[in-house]
């Protein structure tokens, strides 16, 4: 069974190991491995049930590492690291020729990140070299932002499991390419785009870039078992049933269903989201109805996750 625990001692000597840990990050918690072991990297994806043609992000303490994975680093890159590292933000790269296949899903880039989390740094250093770590979560299901979300979808596994609280940001890292000329931004994460295009000091184009491919963009992704509707408007209907839980921006008295509330501010929705699906996923409910947040650019990456979470209502 999954076991929890504060000994970073432990999990690096797992790590070293060949074994798989989950970790604590500002964004999510993270499934870590080895990520120059393969017999690691492929426990990673046989655990979470992920298909292989998903690349991994490499988590690495810090810039003095990113030329052991990455061939080539633009100025942009630098920039952007010195502004943002560490910090929830990926950068996509050249990848260096040693780096495993299974990591880059038979890609020639490579997805960086330093993470801040000070338990996530404490055990890349305690470990001495990078790590893999996608969410420490099955497949396509809620991404964990607590360590008992983690020991709840690896209940019956073997599986280490470094307790760090929970998460600070609470939504997947921004992910950024720089494989081309002008950078782009392909997935949203809780950074303000407008001060990532500050530090680059040139706009970032949006969406996919060709053949690239980047974790988390599936179409059914981050989705609680019980069916989830995103809806503009409350269904009348379904307001006294209490088998339908409600995630709403604010407080209202008419529900008979647990109700979750996370405000109108994006970056403290972000930061309880994933949270607030997992206890309203675990309220034995026939439906979850999620009032869908304001649209702009703030909400992007709420909205980015909403969608793969939910089917409209």
């Amino acid at each position: 069974m999954a076991t929890i625990t504060h000994d970073i001692a432990l999990a690096a000597a797992q790590l070293k190991a060949g074994e798989l840990v989950a970790l604590p990050t500002e964004t999510v918690y993270g499934l870590a491995a080895d990520a120059r072991n393969p017999a690691a990297v492929a426990k990673v994806f046989a655990l979470k049930g992920r298909p292989a043609s998903n690349p991994l992000i490499v988590h690495v303490p810090g810039r003095e590492q990113v030329d052991a994975w990455a061939a080539s680093v633009p100025e942009a890159a630098e920039r952007l690291m010195a502004a943002f590292w560490p910090g929830p933000l990926t950068l996509v790269l050249p990848a260096q020729s040693d780096v495993l296949p299974a990591v880059t899903a038979g890609q020639a880039s490579v997805a960086l990140r330093a993470p801040a989390h000070p338990q996530a740094q404490a055990l890349l250093s305690a470990f001495g070299g990078a790590l893999v770590a996608p969410s420490a979560n099955r497949y396509m299901s809620i991404s964990p932002t607590c360590a008992a979300h983690v020991a709840q979808q690896f209940a019956g596994d073997e599986l280490l499991i470094v307790d760090g609280g929970a998460c600070a940001v609470g939504l997947e890292s921004t992910i950024v390419s720089l494989l081309d000329e002008q950078p782009r931004l392909l997935r949203a994460g809780t950074l303000d785009p407008a001060a990532i295009e500050q530090v680059l000091g040139e706009p970032l184009l949006r969406g996919s870039a060709g053949e690239v491919r980047v974790p988390g963009q599936h179409h059914k992704h981050y989705a609680p078992g019980t069916p989830a509707f995103a809806v503009s408007e409350l269904p009348a209907s379904a307001l006294q049933d209490p088998r339908c839980g409600w995630l709403l921006l604010n407080p209202r008295n008419d529900l008979a269903g647990p109700v979750q509330c996370l405000g109108s501010e994006p970056i403290a929705y972000a930061r309880g989201l994933y949270a607030a699906l997992y206890a309203l996923d675990n309220a034995g409910l026939e439906r979850i109805y999620v009032e869908l947040p304001p649209s702009g650019e703030a909400w992007t990456a709420v909205h980015d996750r909403l969608s793969r979470a939910t089917q409209p209502g």
